[in-house]
């Protein structure tokens, strides 16, 4: 379920912060020795500036510090094989470089066995589509040195 590529949802997800749990996609980036996930929330907020044009892919700006991947709406980017259909996000949704963030696994395992959060595979990117997100990414100085290296 948590492997590279996959986009899974989550019926509620549970913030470390403790923000109202909610339905939140999740973007599997990496997983480290079957106990983390590097990962990332999309989400459908627009903070790309205005003065860079918005086309699917990766949007980057060193001189501000701001970096993002951008899935347009309803552009299909992933399959799910068990399901046999394809997956697109349903709204704009973005992938920012300063959001992606170490997960717990056994945490996210618990809140499934315990019946508060329901996970479903929404579909694994296809490669290419995962290759640019990563890349976008690494090259990216808005991400974590960190981060960076393990992608």
């Amino acid at each position: 379920m948590f492997e590279e590529g996959n986009i899974l949802y989550f019926n509620p997800f549970y913030f470390d912060n403790g923000n109202t749990p909610k339905p939140k996609y999740f973007l599997v980036l990496k997983e480290v020795d079957g106990q983390i996930v590097l990962a990332s929330l999309p989400t459908s907020h627009d903070h790309i500036p205005g003065y860079k044009e918005k086309v699917h892919g990766c949007i980057d700006d060193s001189t501000i510090n701001f970096n993002c991947y951008y899935f347009q709406a309803e552009k299909i980017i992933a399959y799910n094989e068990s399901e046999n259909k394809d997956f697109a996000f349903p709204r704009d949704t973005y992938v920012y470089g300063y959001r992606i963030s170490f997960f717990d696994l056994d945490k996210f395992k618990r809140q499934m066995a315990d019946g508060r959060s329901e996970v479903t595979i929404m579909g694994k990117l296809f490669e290419e589509e995962f290759l640019q997100v990563t890349e976008c990414l690494k090259k990216s100085s808005s991400v974590k040195r960190i981060f960076r290296k393990l992608l």
